[in-house]
């Protein structure tokens, strides 16, 4: 582990950076993120993301240890670091981390893609990386208010935006991307489409989930190729929900993906 620097006043420059890369805005200008606590910290270094600074809190680690290595290392005081921290309780940890680059280029053709709509909260945006992880997904492509390395993103992914390719492109780069490489589009909507246990969902396909709120717009329905729905119980005195939360309609889609691809022997991309 390199030498360790202490600091103490929240005028120094090195606390002043952390405090702006709590903002997206700095976070896209700068290549770099935040990541909190150990777990997040260690599967950054784990999917080989470079650490550029460690920050650490011997007040509020404890006994816990870093089994990460970064390229520069400090020690701060407890009130520092949950000035810099989203949690309001952090484990005692910070890092700078480089943030991976991907394009369009690097998605699988023949993989099974998640395609997010105007996610615009980040701990949902999150959930569905997790989610796409854990079905076999090849990347996960997102078109809208995107930040895929908010802290609350990070934390709802348990580090699945580190490892599985998180692309940022405006939607009409996404359906050329698609058209282009023959990927087909499956589209989630509440009605007027087939049950989604009976769609093909073999070679190169993309889920597509769109907004909570409002749901995929008329543009987007007309560029997929199929429309496919979740059929759920009518809502009564007794059952007042109309909808599904985004990232679970995005598990319950996905994860039927994965059985059909089993079922007729297709790879899983991971």
């Amino acid at each position: 582990m390199s030498k360790t620097h202490p600091i103490t006043s929240a005028s120094n420059p090195r606390i002043k950076r952390l405090l702006k890369l709590r903002k997206h805005r700095q976070r896209r200008a700068s290549g770099v993120f935040l990541a909190e606590g150990l777990r997040e910290i260690e599967r950054a270094a784990a999917a080989g993301l470079i650490l550029e600074e460690l920050y650490l809190c011997p007040e509020l680690l404890g006994d816990q240890t870093v089994a990460a290595e970064a390229g520069a290392q400090f020690e701060i005081p407890a009130v520092l670091l949950k000035k810099a921290a989203y949690r309001d309780d952090p484990q005692g940890v910070l890092a700078v981390v480089q943030q991976p680059v991907w394009t369009l280029a690097d998605v699988p053709t023949d993989a099974l893609l998640l395609i997010a709509v105007g996610t615009e909260k980040p701990g949902n945006l999150g959930a569905m990386v997790r989610t796409a992880a854990a079905a076999g997904c090849g990347a996960v492509l997102a078109t809208g208010p995107v930040d895929a390395f908010n802290p609350n993103a990070i934390r709802a992914s348990t580090g699945a935006v580190f490892a599985l390719p998180v692309i940022e492109a405006d939607e009409d780069a996404i359906l050329s991307h698609c058209k282009a490489a023959g990927i087909r589009l499956l589209a989630t909507t509440p009605e007027a489409g087939k049950p989604y246990d009976t769609a093909d969902y073999s070679g190169g396909v993309g889920v597509v989930i769109g907004p909570e709120d409002r749901g995929l717009d008329a543009h987007w329905l007309a560029a997929t190729d199929e429309r496919v729905t979740i059929p759920m119980a009518e809502p009564n005195d007794h059952n007042l929900a109309d909808s599904l939360n985004a990232s679970a309609a995005a598990a319950i889609l996905l994860f039927e993906a994965k059985r059909h691809r089993r079922a007729v022997g297709q790879s899983e991309i991971f």
